[in-house]
């Protein structure tokens, strides 16, 4: 008889092993969405625009210094010297920075994925002092010192996405043109200072107004002694991101307004950009990304991960209920249990690029529940059982759907229905004799046999 509880527990024991198996092959089918959303964002943002990140508009000041160097003759002493000149280039970073304008979302398809882009209006203005002619570095005291070229430079993420641009300085127009002019950061637009000599040693005040897309984030970089940058947006579910948080933000269902003001002595950013090698889009920055709340794909990877849990409990609780009641469940019984219940994963993974992930949740879990409280009531025997093990199971797709909602507190929240899970089992069970159940699920053919006769 041990030999026959042993084997019907081992048999269990396999099929469960093939539906965990099975549950990791759903989990791949999430992970290939994922992997297919992932490229469809890629696809359009290849198509559009890029995430942006904006920095300036600075001044990039190219000049040459001209000098004199001696040349020597065979005996090593001075016999002339020589003109020349040497090129150099500098750049000066704002006074002050401000920003206002508007983020207008534009949810972008590309077959069942949707992808948050954007159309930001605004206004940018800023102050830059031109240097005077003794304020340029030189190479010798004795250097004079000529400016060939000024230029204002708006460099940029991604350049493609570019509406309008239009840049003035002191109410004048300026002609822009595409490229930075800077060897290390290529990617922006500049606008030539007409006259550059008249310029030594003024204020410049310089406007740009901008309409600008891009996909899913904007972000700057914040060059200027003070920058503030003041968004307002009609999407009502921001993620402020970078090195530094909005000092003033407000959301509501409509939309978002977010304010930031920094202080160039607070961040790394001016010291990066003023040393010609290391001029990226990478330095300190900040940043609000569009976000959708209830990302359907990571919250199918979420669910998928508690299938072996479903797997479990729902198995446990008919061994428990076959060993209490005497009964003889086959293992496919078992087995198209373990296959109503992956088949939730599936059908929530589907409905939700159609419906959206809470309805097709509500759809996926009634569906699976009426389907294993209909055929455990053939199984079990008794409909209130069923009834019961009905209410028990929706009662868990209901607690997981609260966990998956509460991520900040999913593994807490979890924890304690484990352990509820096991506390009402272990009160359930108290005194059950598990010995002599194990010995009297299988019946003793021969003694049965001798009786017989």
């Amino acid at each position: 008889m041990k030999n026959l509880s042993f084997r019907k527990f081992l048999v269990v024991a396999v099929v469960l092993t093939l539906l965990l198996i099975a549950s990791q092959m759903i989990r791949g089918v999430v992970l290939d969405r994922i992997q297919h959303r992932d490229t469809a964002q890629q696809s359009i943002a290849s198509a559009l625009a890029d995430p942006q990140t904006l920095a300036g508009p600075v001044l990039l000041i190219q000049y040459v210094e001209h000098m004199q160097r001696p040349v020597y003759g065979d005996q090593g002493k001075v016999v002339r010297t020589e003109a020349f000149i040497e090129r150099r280039e500098k750049i000066v970073l704002p006074d002050s920075l401000k920003l206002g304008g508007s983020l207008h979302n534009e949810m972008r398809y590309r077959g069942v994925f949707r992808v948050n882009t954007y159309l930001l209006t605004g206004q940018l203005a800023t102050t830059l002092q031109m240097p005077r002619l003794d304020e340029l570095p030189r190479h010798s005291a004795e250097g004079r010192v000529e400016i060939e070229s000024a230029r204002l430079v708006v460099a940029m993420s991604d350049p493609r996405g570019i509406r309008n641009l239009s840049l003035q300085q002191d109410g004048q127009a300026l002609r822009t043109e595409a490229g930075t002019g800077m060897k290390t950061l290529s990617s922006g637009i500049h606008a030539p200072l007409p006259d550059p000599a008249s310029l030594v040693g003024k204020k410049l005040n310089v406007r740009a107004d901008m309409t600008l897309v891009g996909t899913d984030s904007f972000g700057m970089l914040p060059l200027a002694r003070d920058t503030l940058v003041a968004l307002r947006a009609d999407w009502p579910h921001p993620s402020f991101g970078g090195r530094f948080l909005p000092v003033k933000r407000s959301i509501d269902d409509k939309g978002f307004e977010a304010e930031w003001q920094i202080s160039g002595v607070a961040s790394q950013a001016r010291q990066t950009w003023e040393n010609s090698e290391s001029r990226n889009l990478q330095a300190e920055h900040f940043s609000v990304s569009l976000i959708d709340p209830v990302d359907i794909y990571s919250m199918s990877d979420r669910a998928s991960k508690y299938a072996e849990l479903f797997i479990l409990l729902t198995l446990g609780a008919f061994l428990l209920f076959e060993l209490l009641r005497r009964l003889r469940l086959h293992p496919l019984n078992y087995l198209m249990v373990g296959a109503a219940l992956l088949m939730f994963f599936l059908l929530l993974l589907s409905l939700s690029e159609q419906i959206g992930f809470g309805p097709a949740y509500l759809a996926a879990s009634g569906a699976c529940v009426l389907l294993i409280g209909f055929y455990s009531a053939h199984l079990l025997r008794s409909v209130w059982l069923a009834g019961g093990f009905y209410l028990g199971l929706g009662a868990l797709y209901g607690a997981i759907y609260v966990i998956l909602l509460s991520e900040q507190n999913a593994l807490l929240m979890g924890s304690l229905l484990l352990f509820a899970l096991l506390a009402c089992v272990m009160i359930g069970t108290r005194k059950v004799d598990w010995q002599g159940l194990l010995a009297s699920t299988v019946p003793n053919t021969s003694k049965d046999a001798t009786q017989a006769e």
